[in-house]
């Protein structure tokens, strides 16, 4: 039997930054983690680059939770605390468009490493392979582990994640062992995840990336709306424009009809559209004259969804008003974040110690807050770590 004044399950960015700033106040922290090494699923994330944050954090660009409890947590450990923390860790940062925060090298290994070195320096325990069998509490935690380990702990933190991405290890055990501490627990559903669609065209050109504005409409009315970058696919639609929409999407389906209004050009207007592709086939059949305007395998698609009658003005219409009937979201485990989790009004927003059970805290996605993407989930991640694992003795 091991006792600790702390301990952690997850080893994710939340569980590792909370495990962290525990250690760091003189706490024994205990870091219990089911992966063969810590921050796996950290590894993957901005495409390997690992976006650590964003200067255009704001409660605003968060969902779930009420905006006054995403602030004040938000507000105790912003996204410059963030880019200190990770400075001194020796971490050298840079800027990239729309604000987002990546390290220099370009690597998310370089920030799993860091954080693994200071919990090294700090002395934390940290158990790898380890999976947890079963939570009690009375005088204190008792967390008993697979292999028969027992943790004894006076405070014990949860940040096991959600339930998307699994293959990195988020299974949703957390969610099952805070629900039958009496916690109340939102519906659970995908959020940044692709998007399949009743049209079959886009497997016609699947492949293309464009750079597009995204409004999703329910009965013609504006439910949500995204900028960025966006890919054809043979099921339906990916990337950051698409996927950030999927978690407003999601608990209007099935029962309500999802339409997406793709614009290929909202930097330029319809008129000025009709008048590029006017130029283009002065001389040249449509077919020809669209070349060097959108992608050789688009072209026949758009042609075809013109109609009959082939003129710059139709193509034009066309090319600011794709749309595709969302049939249903891809599966949790292609989601890059969970939308739904504990309900944080049983949560204190200052120190994330659950209203209902002492000692108990929690911080990352398991709560009931998912961001957009761009470095927003992280930023949550290291904020909740940061306010949950502030515990002075």
């Amino acid at each position: 039997m091991e006792c600790y004044d702390v301990a952690v399950i997850g080893a994710g960015p939340a569980g590792m930054m909370a495990t962290i700033t525990a250690s760091c106040a003189g706490n024994r922290v205990a870091l219990i983690e089911r992966n063969p090494i810590v921050g796996r699923k950290l590894l993957a994330t901005g495409n390997g680059r690992c976006n650590l944050t964003n200067r255009n954090v704001t409660a605003d660009r968060y969902h779930g939770a009420n905006t006054t409890f995403i602030q004040t947590v938000l507000d105790a450990f912003d996204h410059n605390a963030t880019m200190r923390f990770f400075e001194d860790l020796g971490l050298l940062l840079k800027e990239e468009e729309d604000g987002r925060i990546f390290p220099r090298t370009n690597q998310a290994s370089s920030v799993v490493e860091a954080l693994r070195q200071e919990l090294q320096m700090n002395k934390v325990c940290v158990m790898l392979d380890a999976q947890v069998k079963t939570i009690g509490h009375s005088a204190a935690w008792e967390i008993s582990l697979v292999d028969g380990t027992n943790v004894i702990t006076e405070t014990l933190i949860i940040a096991t994640g959600g339930r998307a991405a699994h293959h990195f290890g988020s299974t949703g055990d957390g969610l099952y062992w805070v629900e039958k501490l009496g916690h109340t627990l939102t519906p659970i559903h995908a959020a940044l995840v692709p998007l399949e669609t009743v049209e079959t065209w886009p497997k016609d050109c699947q492949g293309v990336k464009a750079e597009a504005r995204v409004l999703a409409t329910d009965g013609g009315k504006k439910i949500g709306e995204s900028s960025g970058d966006m890919l054809f696919t043979n099921y339906g639609v990916s990337g950051p424009a698409v996927m950030s929409l999927a978690g407003t999407i999601a608990p209007l389906l099935p029962t309500c009809q999802v339409v997406l209004h793709i614009d290929l050009f909202p930097d330029i207007t319809q008129k000025q559209l009709s008048e590029i592709i006017s130029r283009n086939t002065q001389n040249r059949s449509m077919e020809d004259g669209l070349v060097g305007i959108i992608p050789n395998t688009l072209i026949p698609v758009v042609l075809k969804l013109a109609g009959t009658e082939r003129q710059p003005t139709a193509i034009a219409v066309t090319l600011k008003d794709l749309t595709l009937t969302v049939s249903q979201l891809r599966r949790l485990k292609e989601a890059q974040v969970t939308a739904g989790g504990i309900d944080t009004a049983e949560i204190d927003p200052f120190t994330l110690e659950s209203k209902l059970v002492p000692g108990l805290r929690f911080a990352g996605e398991i709560m009931d807050v998912d961001g957009d993407s761009g470095g927003f989930n992280l930023q949550w991640a290291w904020s909740s770590g940061h306010a949950a694992g502030t515990i002075i003795r």
